[in-house]
């Protein structure tokens, strides 16, 4: 895997910073996905928790994990918690996607 080059990186955080969706389209998101988990560490300092709240409240349905003394790198930080989340949300998702098909 190569490094990112910085003009890479300021394109990402600027995309980051600027991105907006409105709350009538995360809905819609929302409607269109079987199951939805939000994640976020509270020292997020890239993405602040906050606005992953923000999008848990505009897409119903969804759940909103924050966890304690993580940061941005949720999948490296709390990799088994991570990845057993991510199972269950799949599981969940799954589920729903049986139950509308019967």
């Amino acid at each position: 895997m190569r490094p990112q080059n910085p003009l890479g990186a300021l394109s990402q955080m600027c995309a980051g910073l600027t991105h907006y969706v409105s709350p009538e389209r995360l809905r819609s998101i929302a409607e269109s996905i079987p199951q939805i988990t939000i994640v976020t560490g509270d020292t997020d300092h890239l993405v602040a928790p906050h606005n992953s709240l923000t999008l848990h409240k505009n897409m119903p349905g969804s759940h909103y994990v924050c966890w304690e003394k993580t940061g941005h790198g949720v999948q490296i930080q709390k990799k088994i918690q991570f990845n057993s989340l991510l199972e269950e949300t799949f599981k969940e998702g799954m589920k729903k996607v049986a139950e509308h098909n019967e």
